[in-house]
């Protein structure tokens, strides 16, 4: 429930902003996938498919090299005939390599028909659904867009973050996925549960080795005794407002948040940056309003983030831990 100052002027911004696509994940295991073409482009869209666990069944007369290769072991099913609209059952998927727009609408007509998700192969106009550039660190995955508009710009980002991202990431995610449920049992939902993964984070991206379960969860002790009597306040001095200049514990800190405060002298950009599901408070001009809110959220023991221009000299330090992050 957000808590809201009472002499609220702005409303706090969106926690999302504008979306030219929506990214979505599917899981196509056990499920079946229809190519169209036995083009070079339709075998690396048969063979993403086929990674992601489809059954991937190919129509087409003609294979190019690359298709046979792949039809050749048991990663695909080859179909020697054209697509038809019964070439739509039972499919999850459906991708299609056309060389012309009327026989790229034919197909996505059948497909809207059927209740099928459709791609055409480099036809935009045609698709339900675009392929963006994949980082595979699975069970990790990431997917990135440009909506159509610059796809080098795409395997570009996409070569940044692989170099980002250790290779040990997956042991780690396998880890997660283990231990998942016996966190929930162990520990309190909120920042004792955040802290735990904050840390696992930390030593996901600093550690060449996963460690086992065992003893993974023998450091949860720790955190579950762990019981402070009052919130905490984190202060972030924004100073010029520019979001690329916050530091990586800055933005951590708001991820953490369980409020996050801020006046008008805060650009949307930098909220944006905090915790979705973290209230965002917008505070007016009155310090005794200030004061207020502040002591109703240090009785609840949130942990509180406050963005501000100044130096928030308002806040009441007594019974609260007070650490201090500013802009570089």
């Amino acid at each position: 429930m957000q808590i809201l100052s009472k002499q609220q002027s702005s409303p706090a911004p969106s926690s999302i902003g504008s979306l030219a696509v929506l990214p979505v994940f599917f899981n196509l295991r056990g499920k079946c996938a229809l190519v169209a073409g036995g083009s070079a482009a339709a075998a690396w869209k048969a063979e993403l498919l086929a990674a992601a666990g489809a059954e991937v069944h190919v129509h087409a007369e003609v294979l190019s090299e690359e298709m046979s290769a792949l039809t050749g072991g048991s990663l695909l099913v080859h179909h020697p005939c054209d697509w038809s609209k019964a070439s739509f059952q039972d499919a999850a998927i459906a991708v299609a390599d056309m060389p012309t727009d009327e026989q790229a609408c034919d197909f996505l007509n059948a497909a809207i028909e059927a209740g099928v998700p459709c791609n055409v192969i480099d036809r935009p106009a045609f698709c339900q659904f675009q392929f963006g550039s994949i980082v595979n660190r699975s069970p990790v995955v990431i997917g990135i867009s440009t909506d159509g508009a610059a796809p080098i710009l795409g395997q570009a980002i996409r070569r940044r973050v692989e170099a980002l991202l250790p290779a040990s990431l997956p042991s780690w995610a396998h880890l997660a996925k283990a231990v998942r449920s016996q966190i929930g049992d162990l520990l309190r939902p909120g920042p004792q549960r955040r802290r735990f993964w904050e840390e696992f984070v930390d030593r996901a991206f600093s550690s060449d080795h996963a460690p086992d379960e065992v003893s993974l969860l023998n450091s949860v002790g720790e955190i579950a005794a762990a019981n402070p009597a009052n919130g905490s306040i984190t202060e972030i001095a924004i100073g010029s407002g520019d979001p690329e200049l916050l530091t990586l514990r800055s933005v951590r800190a708001m991820q953490m948040a369980d409020v996050i405060l801020f006046d008008k002298s805060v650009a949307p950009a930098i909220v944006h940056l905090g915790r979705r599901e973290a209230a965002k408070i917008f505070l007016a001009s009155d310090r005794q309003d200030h004061e207020s809110v502040t002591e109703k959220l240090r009785a609840q023991g949130k942990s509180i983030v406050v963005l501000k221009s100044g130096d928030p000299d308002w806040i009441r330090t007594s019974g609260l831990q007070i650490r201090k992050l500013t802009l570089r």
